[in-house]
């Protein structure tokens, strides 16, 4: 006995298993996934997903099987998925059930039941409660402020539905309450009755609220609807919604079978009135009435009338122009007929418009077709056809064309073509169709042409944003200026609304090194530091400038940065030289042809740097100017420059002191300078000093014109009409009343003592790097003297040679009345002299003397020497000191 019970309990226990694994077999197989299994009072689960066709439709966690007859199941959160979107076409094709199936009983619990992502409207979380019973159903779900009890009789098909709540559960900017209540039957085809009321609704921000009543009934695809206002209903954005005539509405299916109503819609950019009643004495055979009605549109933004009308499941719209907001306009001149139907197609002839653009459709169609009765979201379309684009937007002449077609299943044809031209301003937009996206809509379109004279190529992607569009311009070009290099790349995001253009902060152009002409142009980049407005009143906003500098054959311009802000057509900008410690200020406004103009002021000191490449070099001192500018193409510039306390070195030649005010002039990289009155020198050291020089100058930096000379020199002076630097033929220079005193003073202990004052003729060339005499002459203009001290050098030289003894004997004490010199020194400085002294000696009874002596001396190391020898006598000096 005990042995048969066995093997009735093992044959039990074998059936239950076979019984489960079939059942997780089937669960598998069904699309079911679980997780975290347990047993606490009963089966548990921890997670559990149901897949259909690699899409989550169903998630649960937390699942408790309490019972197996009646099945009980709790849950503590249930969440749905809408996976019509990945379904294939045509794969609900099935129709309407004929009522809800049968099912053992059954009692599931859901402490939250989220549904957001079924419906679009936002339900709020659930609990819910379904349970089955002797196949009636009953369901039962609340939330805050929201109830809903629903009840399904499966043998008679009996079902009822009752549901009330705060709008604001359902729509948050809403207020008011509803009521729903309805009941029929669902066994074969469907019927019933719905009535919706809603008691004092309307949104939030607005105080005027309504009453609204609907009732519907349904049989098969024939249903009814009668709605009413009691009173005007405000919506949002300032729109008001008044019924003047209760709406009466019937149809089969699709099809309009009856249509009675007058609505009208009221807002900010007029108003919408929709009417429509019935042909009371037209019934065509299939027993389907026929009827019209009429769209009218009013306001400042809205004009037109469309009158419509229908007949054997089709809509007729008869031609009609139509004015819509954002300055849109559709108008068409054929009718355009509509079929009432899941599927169908028709033509579309349209015309469109938008702020001065119009596009024009031919072979224009559009069809579709309901894939499954059961789901209304499951609709192909598509339209194909044509578009051709003209007109006048943002001061350019558009044209455009495109064939293709786009649809439910995206978007295919040619890739759009766009030209834009404005004077000699021509751009060609190619958009392939595989960039366009929609909602939001953008693209992004491949861009060549000529603005302002620059060939321009680059990409802007653009996509709608708001009220607006955004998107991303990268562009290139080159500069006509530069003969190498000089391209230019901008990469700035932006986004254009209500006309005007933003360009986002951080945004850059750069230019990139190239040469114009003999000056070779570092890199040069701009960049945003904030957003840039750009509207018809111009450009509001701030640029960062950065400057890589300048390098000519015989000049460098060392990095720049600054910033340029800019307001309407108006800019101020600040150019820093930090190596130069110079600062250059500019105001200006830009002109209608692309240029712009205005004035500069600038400050710097005077630094070695900026002798780099040139012949001079300053050493200290400051420049102060002001003056214009103008830009079309190129650079221009011209003001007057204030030079204090400067001091300049030309090779051996030094200037300490100068100061004056130049006129200055700069055209595209040339630069040229005059002198406004006379440029001053303390002191210009050529070897001898030459002290209070006057003089006025005039300069393209590499050529130095000076004229009207005057200075002080060994006591005397000297004058020229004009000295050239570098120059190419000698100049004169008069010099008179020069000290024989200081020119033996130069000398350090002076050899000789002299007296009385020269003066002469001195053809003078000065070149870049050397001095020339030709031809000098000489002669007192007064009498001189003479005097040879003893000394030991003296002495030693007088008993070398008879005849030298004899020469210093005669012009050891002597009075001179005649002196000639001539003289000329070469390009290195050798000085050859010739001197002719007349003169009595009268220590020797007033001996007559004629003297004649050559010389050949290297003037300029003497003279460097000299230099050299004071320089380190004054250091030792303030050493001692």
């Amino acid at each position: 006995m005990l042995r048969r019970w066995a093997y009735g309990l093992l044959l039990l226990l074998a059936t239950v298993l076979l019984l489960i694994l079939v059942a997780v077999g089937w669960a598998y197989g069904a699309g079911v996934r679980v997780s975290e299994p347990g047993w606490q009072q009963g089966l548990t689960l921890g997670q559990w997903r149901l897949i259909r066709d690699d899409c989550v439709a169903a998630r649960g966690t937390d699942l408790t099987l309490e019972g197996a007859w009646p099945l009980k199941i709790k849950q503590r959160v249930l969440a749905v998925y809408d996976c019509s979107a990945g379904s294939a076409p045509g794969a609900s094709s099935e129709g309407f059930p004929d009522g809800l199936p049968w099912t053992p009983p059954f009692d599931l619990q859901v402490a939250e039941l989220d549904l957001s992502a079924l419906i679009d409207t936002p339900l709020p979380v659930m609990a819910m409660q379904l349970n089955q019973q002797e196949q009636r159903w009953q369901l039962q779900a609340s939330a805050p402020q929201v109830a809903l009890q629903a009840q399904y009789q499966r043998a008679e098909g009996q079902w009822t539905i009752n549901s009330e709540g705060a709008l604001s559960a359902l729509l948050p900017d809403w207020q008011g309450h509803w009521q729903l209540h309805g009941e029929g039957r669902w066994q074969g085809e469907p019927d019933g009755d719905i009535q919706l009321e809603m008691r004092s609704a309307g949104p939030v921000t607005q105080s005027q609220r309504a009453d609204l009543i609907a009732q519907a009934h349904f049989q098969g695809v024939d249903w009814q609807l009668q709605a009413d206002l009691a009173q005007p209903l405000a919506l949002n954005n300032d729109w008001q919604l008044t019924a003047a005539e209760p709406l009466e509405v019937a149809g089969n299916g699709l099809a309009l079978t009856n249509a009675r109503g007058k609505l009208q819609l009221a807002g900010p950019p007029g108003t919408v009135t929709l009417q429509a009643h019935n042909d009371p004495d037209a019934t065509n055979p299939a027993g389907l009435e026929q009827g019209r009605g009429m769209l009218l549109l009013q306001g400042d933004s809205l004009g037109g009338q469309l009158d419509f009308h229908w007949q054997d499941r089709v809509l007729v719209l008869e031609p009609a122009s139509l004015t819509l907001p954002q300055n849109l306009t559709a108008q068409w001149q054929e009718p355009l007929q509509i079929p009432m139907a899941r599927s169908g197609r028709a033509d579309l002839p349209l015309r469109l418009g938008y702020d001065g653009l119009n596009v024009k459709t031919s072979s224009s169609q559009i069809q579709w077709q309901r894939a499954g009765a059961e789901d209304a979201s499951q609709l192909d379309w598509q339209w194909a056809g044509d578009l051709s684009l003209q007109g006048q937007w943002q001061g350019y002449q558009w044209q455009g064309e495109w064939q293709g077609a786009v649809g439910s299943n995206g978007l295919e044809g040619e890739p759009v073509k766009l030209t834009a031209r404005q004077g000699s301003d021509r751009l060609s937009f190619l958009m392939p169709v595989n960039t366009l996206q929609q909602a939001p809509y953008g693209a992004e379109a491949k861009v060549s042409g000529n603005m302002s004279g620059y060939p321009l190529d680059g990409t802007l992607a653009f996509a709608q944003s708001g009220a607006g569009w955004a998107g991303t311009l990268q562009a290139s070009t080159t500069l006509p200026q530069f003969e190498r290099g000089g391209q230019v790349t901008v990469k700035a995001p932006w986004s254009l609304a209500d006309g005007t253009v933003s360009v986002a902060a951080g945004s850059r152009a750069s230019i990139s090194e190239g040469l114009i002409g003999q000056a070779l142009i570092r890199p040069v980049s701009l960049r945003a530091t904030g957003p840039l407005q750009i509207n018809g009143q111009g450009i509001t906003g701030t640029v960062a400038i950065h400057g890589g500098g300048l390098l000519a054959a015989r000049w460098r311009l060392p990095p720049i940065s600054g910033t340029a802000t800019m307001k309407g057509k108006r800019v101020q900008g600040r150019l820093t030289v930090s190596e130069w410690q110079s600062e250059l200020r500019a105001k200006g406004a830009l002109e209608n042809n692309g240029g712009a103009s205005g004035t500069l002021t600038m400050r710097s000191a005077l630094v070695p740097a900026m002798g780099v490449g040139l012949a001079a070099t300053p050493r200290q001192g400051q420049l102060e100017g002001s003056g214009r500018w103008q830009w079309r193409r190129t650079l221009k510039a011209s003001g007057d420059i204030t030079l204090t306390g400067a001091d300049l070195d030309w090779g051996s030649v030094t200037a300490r002191g100068a100061a004056g005010v130049l006129h200055g002039e700069y055209d595209n990289g040339q630069v040229q300078l005059s002198s406004t009155g006379p440029v001053t020198v303390d002191t210009l050291d050529i070897g001898t000093p030459i002290t209070d020089l006057e003089l006025t100058v005039n300069s393209d930096l590499s050529q130095w014109q000076f004229t009207d000379i005057r200075a002080d020199l060994l006591g005397g002076y000297l004058r020229s009409p004009a000295l050239d630097w570098p120059s190419v033929r000698p100049q004169p220079v008069v010099i008179s009343r020069i000290d024989l005193a200081e020119v033996a003073a130069l000398q350090n202990p002076p050899p000789v003592s002299l007296s009385g004052r020269i003066g002469g003729y001195v053809p003078l060339q000065l070149g870049a790097d050397f001095l020339v005499i030709e031809q000098g002459r000489l002669a007192n203009e007064e009498p001189l003297s003479l005097i040879i001290p003893a000394s030991s050098s003296v002495q030693a030289m007088a008993d070398s040679n008879q005849a030298v003894k004899l020469a210093l004997d005669s012009l050891s004490t002597l009075l001179i009345s005649d002196f000639q010199a001539r003289m000329a020194m070469d390009k290195v400085g050798w000085l050859d002299a010739a001197i002719t002294i007349k003169g009595i000696n009268p220590q020797r009874k007033n001996l007559p003397v004629v003297f004649n002596y050559t010389h050949r001396e290297n003037v300029l190391a003497l003279m460097r020497s000299l230099r050299i020898g004071d320089e380190i006598t004054e250091q030792l000096r303030t050493e001692n000191r």
